[in-house]
């Protein structure tokens, strides 16, 4: 068990060289480096990892999108990893004119420090599967409809049911969730071997899957599931090498987070003028409205704030293009000086990831600007029948690929070692399924199996649980045409 700290009136108790340190959970091939230098090699292993390409292919609001102006999942990182580049150096600037680096431990390692952010800000939707929440969706309504079904049908009615599987693998395999998917491919498939404050920065929820509820005094950071039951021990390791409590964060997750929040509002909103699906005028009546509703719900009284923005963005007859250039900058400056002071006002926990909040929250007009956006985007953009009908189409593609491969979910589990040793098989549609998957995603199934412990009962479960692991791997790892093309290849449409 961690240890509490016990702090001191008036005293610092923060060291951020106790958080941003060099360990990886493998040992480096090049030893000597020192931490600028490993969040470098981060970066590079990042960059060049195929799960990162994939986000050029992944629905942002508008699947299937042609035109390349419209934002991908990979051009909407890359503004997230600016903005949260720009909110670390911002506040950094606050703790050097405060004279604090070096009390805080962050003298020598400011370099680091961004890296880590901006990191952390690329592979933040890595786990996202296609066609965003609507993928998520596909995969949890099939698992829910056919999996314990499958499970059953592979160990037979006079099965044993250990409570291993009841009371975690099956609800972990029922809450399919980006965040924790992310955590997988970096970890699990991609073997990226990052630092552990690198990974540990990605963990923007600290509830594991199979938890279906949160814990008292956890509403935000136990929101949605941060990790999976496969993913667990690596959590321990870091959080106990990063002496970070149960249920706690990171602290440079709160910065990821906030720049997503100021990326994402504004992009949406650009994208819907980009596609014409909201003219100027219309943006703006609708933003005035959606800005008095939020003052009311908050019971904030009478503010201008975002209105007089807007109104100063359309000023001298501005283009489509000028007017967003101008609320762009106006509001990423604001809620960017926004998120350094909170960061600042609750320093001691976002250190100690106790903040049960995000940066950009506090009621304050930035966050019922960014509320603001979002909310028209929600209302106005994402009922749209551009964004609606190409993810029913996916919904649809998804869930029938999760049939046509659902015979690898069937067999008995010596059954399958069959085909995955490559021996003669009485499964042969099985077989062809299993072929045509990833080889590093049938790696990290080989390798997960390898080395099961417990009952017989217990080995069984968990055989069956790390291969539905890789059909959801195999599922969710696939970009937006490619689930359209292979279910139309399988089911000969």
């Amino acid at each position: 068990m961690l240890t509490v700290r016990e702090y001191l009136p008036g005293k610092i108790n923060m060291d951020y060289k106790t958080k941003i340190t060099c360990r990886r959970q493998r040992p480096t091939t090049v030893e000597g480096r020192d931490i600028v230098e490993e969040t470098e090699s981060n970066r590079g292993r990042i960059i060049q990892s195929a799960a990162i390409r994939r986000l050029q292919q992944k629905t942002q609001v508008y699947p299937l999108e042609s035109n390349a102006a419209v934002r991908s999942r990979l051009t909407h990182s890359l503004e997230v990893q600016q903005t949260g580049r720009f909110i670390s150096r911002s506040i950094l600037k606050h703790f050097a004119d405060q004279g604090q680096l070096a009390e805080l431990g962050l003298e020598g390692i400011e370099t680091a420090f961004t890296n880590l952010v901006e990191m952390a800000c690329l592979m933040h939707d890595v786990g996202n599967p296609p066609f965003g929440h609507f993928g998520e969706a596909a995969i949890n309504d099939w698992m829910e409809k056919h999996g314990h079904a499958c499970f059953l049908k592979t160990v037979g009615e006079s099965f044993s049911i250990p409570a291993l599987y009841t009371d975690k693998l099956l609800p972990d395999l029922l809450h399919f969730e980006g965040n924790a998917q992310g955590l997988r491919i970096i970890h699990s498939l991609q073997k990226l071997n990052l630092t552990t404050s690198q990974v540990a920065a990605l963990v923007k929820y600290t509830r594991p899957a199979w938890q279906t509820e949160a814990d008292e005094g956890y509403r935000y950071r136990h929101k949605k599931p941060g990790c999976y039951y496969s993913e667990e021990p690596l959590i321990h390791m870091i959080w106990q090498h990063l002496d970070i409590a149960p249920g706690h964060r990171f602290p440079l997750v709160y910065i990821m987070e906030a720049a997503d929040d100021i990326a994402y509002c504004i992009a949406d909103i650009e994208d819907a003028v980009d596609k014409g699906i909201l003219n100027l005028r219309q943006l703006q009546q609708l933003l005035q409205e959606e800005w008095q509703e939020q003052c009311q719900r908050k019971d904030f009284g009478e503010s201008e704030y975002l209105p007089d923005i807007v109104a100063n963005a359309l000023g001298n007859n501005a283009t489509a293009h000028l007017f967003i250039t101008r609320l762009r900058t106006r509001l990423v400056k604001d809620l960017v000086a926004y998120a350094t002071a909170r960061y600042s006002e609750h320093h001691q926990a976002i250190f100690d990831g106790s903040l049960d909040e995000p940066l950009i929250d506090g009621g304050s007009e930035q966050h019922l600007a960014l509320l603001t956006l979002k909310w028209v985007a929600r209302k106005h953009v994402f009922s749209q029948p551009e964004v609606e009908t190409p993810e029913l189409r996916g919904y649809a593609a998804l869930m029938g690929l999760m049939v046509i491969y659902q015979p690898l979910l069937e067999i008995p589990g010596d059954e399958f070692r069959e085909i995955v040793e490559q021996r003669p098989t009485r499964h042969f549609i099985a077989q062809r399924l299993y072929h045509r998957m990833s080889g590093k995603h049938k790696e990290a199934y080989c390798e997960a199996v390898a080395g099961l412990k417990g009952s017989v009962e217990e080995q069984a479960a968990l055989e069956w649980y790390y291969r539905v692991r890789l059909l959801i791997d195999y599922m969710s790892g696939m970009t937006d045409n490619y689930v359209l093309e292979e279910y139309q290849c399988l089911s000969a449409i």
